[in-house]
């Protein structure tokens, strides 16, 4: 970040695109955006000083850096801009230890079977969560033999979570990834802070579980997409919860009216055997905490007011559960 702020001034064309940029650029992530261009070159070749800069070799002077990232954000101004041109995508599989919890608790009320929507769903690795373990405090569901085991450190209630049976997941992404593409797995990688080692091998576990278990992620509009499933039939005596985890933020204002907008609708018939569920780990207004909300709707009792559910790490590293109430 230093470098950066040494060098940036003297590479023009992406200096010229983060000076004009037309939105914010701390609520954008364009310093993120443009580390992950940087982490990525450094993945890809294999050293060189970037590869000593992100763990593979001893630090370089700050002169050696400089002339390193002048270099690189000369040469590879093109791939960057790429970089630059579009939202992060962590798809960060441990915050799905939130969503489990939740239809736990759900599960255990009512028994429903669920079917899982995700917006924002990146590659789609969260919508593989019933191939993951999740032990939620002395609370564990999921396969004993899985590849992938979320145990976030859990403060707060117990959840009294059951299992939960799924009869169906599919996400929704504008720029989905696939899993079975290397360059899309390298670039899930970039997007990783540096030095991180259990999010690194959580991630190479959960791509390994998408390559055996390919999730269903169409391409489009969130708010569009919506509508298009809340069209179709929901059979009865089946739950139907839409799940969104750090997405909101680089949704527009229009945007995320046109998602309430959609949920409303659909509120709006939803029965007691058809209920709706809308499950968000979002940031706060104010950005000061990461909050796991649940908001549901069923034609009688549940009005779609949203209820706080746990406080979270943005990464999903602890949870601190205040329960469905």
């Amino acid at each position: 970040m230093e470098a950066l702020a040494r060098v940036l001034p003297r590479a023009a064309t992406i200096f010229a695109i983060i000076e004009r940029w037309p939105g914010d650029l701390a609520s954008d992530g364009v310093i993120f955006r443009l580390t992950a261009g940087l982490h990525d070159f450094a993945l890809s070749d294999h050293g060189g000083v970037l590869g000593a800069l992100y763990g593979s070799g001893p630090l370089p002077s700050d002169a050696q850096l400089d002339r390193v990232l002048a270099r690189v954000l000369d040469e590879r101004a093109a791939a960057l801009s790429r970089w630059l041109s579009h939202p992060t995508q962590t798809n960060e599989v441990a915050r799905v230890a939130g969503l489990v919890a939740v239809l736990g608790e759900l599960a255990a009320r009512d028994g429903l079977p669920c079917e899982v929507l995700e917006l924002g769903a990146s590659a789609g690795l969260n919508l593989n969560f019933p191939h993951y373990a999740i032990v939620a405090g002395a609370a564990r569901v999921g396969p004993g033999d899985a590849r992938v085991t979320l145990a976030p450190d859990w403060r707060g209630r117990a959840a009294a979570m059951a299992p939960c049976d799924i009869i169906g997941a599919r996400g929704v992404d504008l720029h989905p990834l696939d899993p079975a593409n290397a360059d899309d797995c390298r670039s899930l990688s970039a997007y990783l802070w540096p030095g991180e080692a259990a999010r690194a091998a959580r991630l190479v576990a959960a791509l390994d579980v998408a390559r055996c278990h390919p999730p269903m992620v169409d391409s489009g509009l969130a708010s569009a997409w919506l509508l298009q499933r809340f069209a179709e039939p929901q059979a009865h005596g089946t739950r139907r919860a839409v799940f969104h985890s750090m997405v909101l933020q680089y949704a527009s204002a229009a945007e995320r009216a046109a998602i309430d907008f959609a949920f409303s609708l659909a509120g709006a018939r939803a029965e007691p055997g058809r209920p709706l569920a809308r499950i968000s780990l979002e940031w706060r207004a104010d950005r000061g905490a990461v909050e796991l909300r649940v908001a549901q709707w069923d034609g009688a009792a549940q009005r779609g007011e949203s209820r706080l559910a746990a406080l979270c790490h943005p990464y999903g590293e602890w949870i601190e559960w205040r329960g469905l109430g």
